[in-house]
């Protein structure tokens, strides 16, 4: 038998009695585990019926109290190899009689059999004395597992056996039928290969009888029979190949050019005949270094006299076309064709890739809108000047300005004017450019200045405080864009550095910590960089991150202040967010709302807030803590206010807690209501017809107090702390107090003082005619179990 063949053999035989094997096992062990639950049924059913039959009697002997019949009971149980255990139990539950089977070597081990019935344990019968009626006590029989496993496992062994036998036997009739249906024909086929297959002429012999004639190895010899003609035709077809491989060349899009070892030019394809013109002709057998600069050629020949065969080489150079010098990019293959070196050239025109490159360039590196070098190619030009250009005592300096207010006139009136009006504005900033004074677009409303090469300080700070005030003259004029008559200002931020000891990003950081100083400033002035500023920005720059990680982190905690009336009794809770930030400890929300404001972080922490609030007031309700007359104050930013999706968030936030709206007080300030009062009055009506209530927090620090409180749809008014805390000393507070609390009664809302500390001021107030309040002297804002526990169980409750 060949290799192959026998092979082929045992690779089917091991894997059909492997196979065999494992589906053995399988159902065999499906059978077992059929077994197994067929085994419990009975043996549940045996110890059923051993139940049933020593119930009565057992019961009697109880009653009785003769534990000589009980244990003669017991022991005619314990006859039976099945049984381990059994207990009779009293009325009690106290052991009255129990017997433990003898027996302490088993063929199957516990292991074994806890595997087998791990949910067979102990069986219980109630032992009830039927006349007179009498419950006696309980019966306990524990089962002999080991036993019982021997059993089972005896009795399905043979089954096993049988099993795996027979299905070996079947495995070892599929391998001999495998061998004379496929492996031996195989061996025949292979045989007839190796016969002819050093001589093509022969004709491919007929080997199989005709029960193979249509089957696999049928068709398979037909196959191979129609190869082996072709393979006749090979040297025909060879020739062919090389015809068509030449019309391939002379039809290539680039060109191609052959030298042979002395750099002559062989052969020229139809392309690049194309590309020499007239000069194709006289090219032939001349070298190459009349189409290729002197460099080129150069590089050429040392790379072929340097380099093995078969290395490639890729350059870019200029072609010497028929009427221009063509950008190619030559691709170069040297190789030995039966000891004779030839190189083939090649040649790419890559004139559209370099204008599209170009055009990436312009991309990358111009501002598509004004035509100005942008940011990155700005940022380039300091970095090379601060390389290889800047002189010990020079000076460059690096001014951004922006536009002031400019997003105004892109939401008012479009963005097509406003991108109208930049291309105006860069017009005339690019009046003040020179060969030493760059003018770029930094992206959207900004501009810069990179001026370079200015010697002694005096007179660059004079030079630089001059350009600053033509650059604020130039944009403050007047434009007229599409009959829109616009008057703009702006901001400017100057950085003055001078030697190579700088990096791009700390000019351009700290110009832009200058033009920041110049917008805190008041607007349409500029501001030159002092090392001062750098550590407020740093500080700044802290605090953001810090306010960041505590969002990320979960750093917030509330706190709540309660509220009562003038008989001590509770009313509700301000909700009060407290962030302790760790190293510098609390941090007072003075300072971290405002920039949350500003950063656009102040709508997440409102939420946050709200879900903490809802939650807790919540709980204290299921629990009885919190009393439904009692409000729950949540104070909400005016950027919060003003989100579209305000009210929605509010109402899916009270139903996902199940709160009731009377419970909830939302807490806006006074100034608030200056962004756009119309929206203001809508929403605020729309959550007084929700049920929430409205306060507004500190009363009076405003603008517009009495001109919008006849208007608004609210139900207190919040007495500010700074009024009520020199309540007793100064009569204009006095006065502004008693002015308030007249005020709320004539528009008959209720008011809260804020800030109360001591008696004096909870009397004085109370006979002024405020009624309600919150303050040190009935608490400090605790945490929800500090509430618990100090405030509803240490204040009176209404």
């Amino acid at each position: 038998m060949g290799r192959l063949s026998r092979s082929l053999f045992v690779k089917q035989a091991v894997l059909t009695l492997t196979l065999a094997v494992v589906l053995s096992l399988l159902s065999s062990f499906f059978q077992v585990l059929e077994g197994v639950s067929a085994e419990k049924k009975n043996i549940n059913r045996f110890f059923g019926d051993i139940l049933t039959i020593v119930e009565n009697p057992i019961a009697e002997a109880t009653f009785r109290l003769d534990k000589t019949l009980i244990k003669q009971q017991i022991d005619s149980l314990l006859l039976n190899s099945n049984v381990a255990r059994v207990e009779v139990k009293d009325e009690a539950g106290e052991v009255f009689v129990f017997g433990q089977s003898s027996q302490t070597h088993f063929p199957v081990s516990k292991s074994v059999a806890d595997f087998l019935f791990p949910d067979l344990h102990s069986y219980h019968r109630s032992l009830i004395l039927r006349k007179p009626y009498f419950k006696a006590g309980q019966l306990i029989i524990w089962p002999e597992k080991r036993v019982l496993a021997e059993s089972f496992l005896i009795k399905h062994a043979s089954i096993l056996m049988y099993n795996l036998v027979k299905d070996l036997l079947f495995a070892f009739i599929i391998s001999v039928f495998f061998y004379f249906l496929i492996t031996h024909p195989l061996e025949r086929l292979t045989q007839v290969f190796t016969s002819i297959e050093e001589d093509l002429d022969r004709p491919f012999p007929d080997i199989f009888s005709r029960r193979h004639r249509f089957d696999e190895f049928g068709r398979l010899y037909v196959s191979f029979a129609r190869l082996w003609q072709k393979l006749k035709h090979t040297k025909d077809e060879l020739e062919r190949s090389y015809i068509h491989s030449m019309a391939v060349i002379e039809h290539a899009a680039d060109g191609i050019l052959l030298l042979d070892q002395e750099f002559k030019v062989v052969f020229l394809n139809t392309a690049a005949r194309a590309m020499l013109g007239e000069q194709a002709s006289v090219t032939l057998n001349q070298s190459a270094q009349k189409v290729l600069d002197d460099e080129t050629f150069n590089t050429i020949k040392h790379h072929i006299d340097t380099m093995p065969p078969d290395t490639p080489l890729t350059l870019e150079t200029l072609f010497k076309g028929a009427k221009k010098a063509i950008p190619v990019e030559i691709h170069l293959a040297q190789f030995d064709l039966q000891g004779k070196v030839e190189i083939l050239l090649l040649v790419r025109d890559v004139t559209e890739r370099i204008e599209a490159q170009e055009h990436i360039h312009q991309l990358a590196y111009y501002d598509p809108l004004t035509k100005l070098p942008n940011r990155q190619l700005l940022i380039d030009k300091i970095d090379d000047y601060l390389k290889h250009d800047i002189h010990e005592g020079q000076f460059g300096a690096l001014i951004l300005i922006d536009l002031d207010r400019f997003s105004t006139i892109n939401d008012a009136l479009g963005h097509n004017v406003g991108d109208k009006l930049l291309v105006r504005v860069s017009e005339e900033l690019s009046l003040l450019e020179r060969e030493s004074i760059i003018l770029a677009r930094m992206g959207g409303d900004e501009f810069a200045f990179f001026v370079m090469g200015m010697d002694k300080q005096t007179e660059v700070e004079g030079f630089i405080k001059a350009f600053a005030q033509k650059v604020l003259v130039l944009c403050a004029t007047s434009q007229e864009i599409d009959q829109h008559s616009m008057h703009i200002s702006a901001s400017i931020g100057v950085m003055l550095f001078s030697g190579q000891n700088w990096q791009v990003e700390t000019i351009v950081k700290q110009a832009d910590t200058a033009l920041y100083r110049a917008k805190e400033a008041g607007r349409n002035t500029y501001v030159i960089y002092e090392n001062t500023m750098q550590a407020i920005s740093d500080l700044r720059l802290e605090k953001e991150k810090s306010l960041h990680r505590a969002i990320e982190l979960g750093l917030f905690e509330l706190y709540y202040q309660p509220q009562v009336n003038n008989l001590g009794e509770l009313i509700g809770a301000e909700a009060l967010i407290r962030w302790d930030d760790g190293e510098r400890g609390f941090i007072s929300p003075s300072e971290f709302i405002p920039l949350a404001e500003e950063l656009g972080l102040i709508v997440d922490i409102g939420s946050w807030v709200m879900d903490t609030a809802f939650s807790q007031v919540s709980t204290w309700l299921e629990d009885g803590i919190w009393l439904p007359s009692w409000r729950m104050s949540i104070n909400v930013s005016p950027v919060q206010f003003q989100q579209y999706g305000f009210l929605a968030m509010l109402k899916e936030k009270i139903d996902k807690y199940q709160l009731p709206t009377c419970c909830v007080d939302l807490e806006i300030t006074e100034n608030m209501l200056l962004t756009d009062l119309d929206s203001s009055l809508e929403k605020m009506k729309l959550i007084r017809e929700m049920g929430v209530h409205l306060s507004v927090d500190d009363f009076g620090t405003g603008y517009s107090s009495l001109k919008y409180l006849k208007i608004l749809p609210i139900n207190r008014l919040k007495i500010d702390q700074s009024f009520v805390r020199d309540l007793l000393d100064d009569k204009g507070d006095e006065a502004i107090v008693f002015s308030i609390i007249a005020l709320s009664k004539a528009f008959n809302v209720s008011v809260l003082a804020e800030g109360v500390e001591s008696v004096a001021q909870f009397e004085r107030l109370q006979e002024i005619g405020c009624y309600f309040y919150q303050g040190y002297l009935f608490s400090r804002p605790v945490s929800s179990s500090q509430f618990v526990n100090e405030c509803v169980h240490g204040l009176k409750m209404n």
